[in-house]
């Protein structure tokens, strides 16, 4: 049985009538590999924190191909609904969520496997069929107590172009295609929100959210969740003794000791939470995929209140459970 990882945010806001929790978890990366005992651990944890919502900031698949298979997105969308049953379930897209293997180029030895974007329609319109479960591509879920708006980062903000047989990254660092893709969502989603309900954004990865030009758009939100970073990829033994926002590596960036990637909350009032991951090292990247074994999984709580105890800081806390003794 896999340790899991669990982190408790929380912060004060004067609009809510009564206390609310959000159950959060990213970075699935469901395949074939990953287990039914891990699915239902998560199903259990989530049933005992009695959540009012659960949140996933994407990358709920590894790849588009690992739900090609009936069982294996049968699978998938049970668990889904079995989330669906405890509490209203809000989904975001990740980079991954978009991704199949391009057939046509082999890997290196040690690199990730080859991607190609694609579409994920099917499996939106299959995961929105299920009662209670919403997943958002650039558009929102609104109820009486809170407003959620799901954030799509475009693929070419992730992904590869391909030049004379040569493979150039983009960098996820450059806030340009962010800004393009911020300026085609209506105003009237991220800004003028209704003033009395918790307003949450769901945007999977956290980079440059919170530079100056990026900032604005989400300044109406109380808080921002995202995933992407795999807690900087930071081993459990290292993460208790060393709070930093530096992780080791993250994913998509080319710089040793990545700024923003480690699981915390960060920014003005604390704005935006990166949540650790699910599955820490996916089952795409082939060779080094054994050592996920050595990573626990990532959940953590969000309660908003009006507690007065948590209006100048937030209160964060770490715990490591065994779902067997549960």
């Amino acid at each position: 049985m896999k340790v899991f990882y669990d982190t408790r945010y929380r912060f004060y806001n004067r609009h809510v009538k009564k206390p609310l929790c959000f159950f959060l978890i990213s970075d699935i990366h469901f395949a074939p590999k990953v287990t039914s005992q891990t699915l239902d651990s998560i199903v259990k944890i989530a049933k005992q924190k009695h959540p009012d919502y659960i949140l996933i900031p994407g990358d709920l698949v590894d790849h588009l191909d690992n739900v090609n298979d009936k069982a294996d997105l049968a699978r998938l969308l049970a668990w889904l609904e079995r989330l669906g049953k405890i509490a209203t379930t809000i989904i975001g897209l990740g980079n991954h969520d978009f991704y199949r293997i391009d057939e046509s180029r082999k890997p290196k030895f040690f690199s990730r496997l080859p991607w190609r974007s694609s579409s994920p329609e099917l499996l939106v319109e299959h995961i929105n069929a299920i009662k209670n479960v919403h997943l958002l591509d650039n558009s929102a879920y609104e109820d009486d107590r809170i407003y959620v708006f799901g954030f799509t980062q475009s693929p070419e903000y992730f992904s590869f172009e391909h030049k004379d047989d040569k493979r150039e990254a983009y960098n996820p660092e450059d806030p340009g295609i962010l800004l393009h893709d911020l300026s085609k969502i209506p105003a009237k989603q991220l800004h003028q929100l209704p003033p009395t309900k918790v307003k949450i954004a769901l945007a999977h990865s956290p980079f440059r959210l919170l530079d100056d030009d990026i900032a604005p758009f989400f300044a109406d939100f109380d808080h921002i969740i995202s995933g992407h970073t795999h807690n900087g990829v930071v081993p459990p033994v290292i993460n208790d003794f060393w709070r930093s926002d530096r992780g080791l590596v993250a994913p998509g960036n080319r710089v040793a000791f990545p700024p923003l990637s480690r699981s915390g909350c960060f920014g003005n009032r604390h704005q935006l939470i990166i949540c650790g991951a699910v599955t820490t090292i996916s089952d795409s990247t082939r060779k080094l995929k054994f050592l996920n074994a050595a990573f626990p999984v990532n959940v953590a709580t969000l309660e908003i209140s009006k507690n007065i105890a948590f209006v100048r800081k937030p209160n964060v806390s770490h715990k490591y459970i065994n779902p067997s003794k549960i």
